[in-house]
């Protein structure tokens, strides 16, 4: 049983939205795990001997 090519598209569509929307969603997660932890080095107390070269920057 073929579908009309109108409701196949549609059909493609909807499923290409939710992927899209996946994505997106997981890049948003990985940008808020990625400022979480640059929040908690940026916390950590300063040493006068070790840490001083720590490049957080990416």
């Amino acid at each position: 049983m073929d579908l009309p090519a109108g409701i196949a598209a549609d059909a493609a569509l909807a499923r290409q939205n939710v992927a899209f929307s996946a994505i997106k969603s997981s890049a948003d997660q990985s940008k808020a795990i990625a400022k979480i932890l640059e929040k908690s080095i940026e916390s950590v107390p300063k040493s006068a001997s070790h840490g001083q070269n720590l490049n957080i920057v990416a």
